[in-house]
């Protein structure tokens, strides 16, 4: 507390205060007070006060004994947290009394003098968030009186001279204009969408070219994200149908048969050609005591999502799976005659391989593209892998 604050703090009394002396002739009628700093007990280091210790004389001046006004002085030291001692005198030539308080104030000596930090930081996140508003999904007159209050707040943003309480008011403006805003609630037609998704997926990439049809997975996949996002806007939802349409508009018809990158084929029988053992699924060796045949490597198109298998003839097989470090990961097994299953690629799948006793399965699907397995099925054998019959990507 600095001497203008303990004034303060005197004028509550509500009666005449003055430092030092009234001026001659113009003393009020008691009862008053007098103030003045005496001498001080400065705290200061490294050539500057930290903090102003004064030493204060208060004096009150009544034409009869105040106990009451006493009291109310002693008080506000009381809750000022003020250090005092009184003498008490009357003044004869003057009929009055004196009660003379001996005060002490101490306060830092920089707050004074130290500018204060205008805090902006409440301001500065209600200018952002306002800025990813859109005008669209409000009325007009709400947006554009919110428009005009916000220009103000930038400008007190930036202004380096600003006061808090003009920082506050302009937060209290921004938070009237936003409470004013009226929301329109837009319905999104998405009855388009839903049936062109709809048409292509009942398509078969089988039938197109891979370079063709992997542009029109893309565009289907983000026409099924937009569907289901409820927070999708009319100009999201035709964004996405334009180019789903667009995207099966230039579909390329494939030149019929199997097509590279995309299809598996292979013998019927393995054991026909004359090979036993093959390779264990797990270690990748040899393993010559026992019938089962198994194919190399075969890795998974980035187009293919699901693969499907079925038997054919008495014998059962695995559909190995493996990451792209070619680590098992998993398999699916199909067993005995007639077994037709389907199940989705995990993320993480890079390769397959395919084992069975004797037999082949008779058929392989991936990506929704079937390939039969017979005997008058076209099929290669690289010459580098004859020992252990690869499965090839053509």
């Amino acid at each position: 507390m600095n001497l203008m604050e303990f004034k303060a703090e005197l004028e509550k009394l509500e009666i005449p205060i003055q430092y030092r002396a009234f001026a001659v002739g113009h003393a009020p009628q008691l009862p008053y007070i007098i103030f003045y700093e005496n001498d001080s007990d400065n705290i200061f280091a490294d050539n500057q006060n930290w903090f102003d210790v004064l030493n204060v004389v208060c004096e009150l001046y009544a034409d009869n004994k105040d106990i009451e006004l006493e009291t109310k002085l002693q008080k506000l030291f009381y809750y000022n947290e003020i250090e005092y001692n009184s003498t008490e005198t009357f003044i004869d030539s003057e009929n009055m009394y004196l009660k003379a308080y001996d005060v002490v104030i101490t306060f830092d000596s920089l707050a004074d003098v130290q500018e204060k930090e205008i805090d902006k930081t409440n301001l500065k996140t209600l200018i952002n968030y306002i800025g990813t508003l859109k005008a669209d999904n409000f009325e007009i007159d709400g947006f554009s009186k919110l428009q005009t209050v916000l220009a103000y707040a930038k400008a007190v943003l930036i202004d380096e001279e600003t006061t808090q309480d003009e920082v506050y008011e302009s937060e209290i403006d921004l938070l009237n204009a936003l409470n004013q805003l009226i929301f329109i609630v837009v319905e999104v037609d998405k009855t388009n969408l839903k049936s062109q998704i709809y048409y292509v997926k009942t398509l078969s990439s089988f039938d197109y070219t891979a370079e063709s049809w992997d542009v029109l997975r893309v565009a289907l996949e983000n026409a099924e994200d937009a569907y289901i996002d409820d927070n999708a806007t009319q100009s999201d939802v035709n964004n996405v149908l334009n180019k789903l349409f667009e995207a099966f508009k230039n579909l390329k018809k494939s030149s019929g048969g199997f097509e590279k990158g995309v299809n598996l084929y292979a013998p019927l029988h393995w054991q026909a050609q004359g090979f036993v053992g093959g390779l264990n699924e797990y270690t990748g060796k040899n393993k010559s005591n026992s019938w089962q045949t198994q194919s190399d490597f075969i890795k998974i198109p980035q187009i293919a999502f699901e693969i499907t298998g079925a038997t054919k003839g008495s014998d059962s097989f695995r559909i190995l799976l493996y990451d792209y470090d070619k680590k098992i990961i998993g398999y699916e097994y199909f067993y005995n005659s007639g077994t037709h299953k389907t199940f989705t690629i995990p993320k993480k799948a890079g390769y397959i391989r395919i084992t069975g006793d004797k037999q082949t399965p008779s058929s392989v699907l991936i990506n929704k593209t079937k390939i039969e397995f017979g005997e008058f099925t076209d099929w290669t054998i690289a010459p580098e892998d004859e020992q252990h019959v690869q499965l090839q990507l053509i």
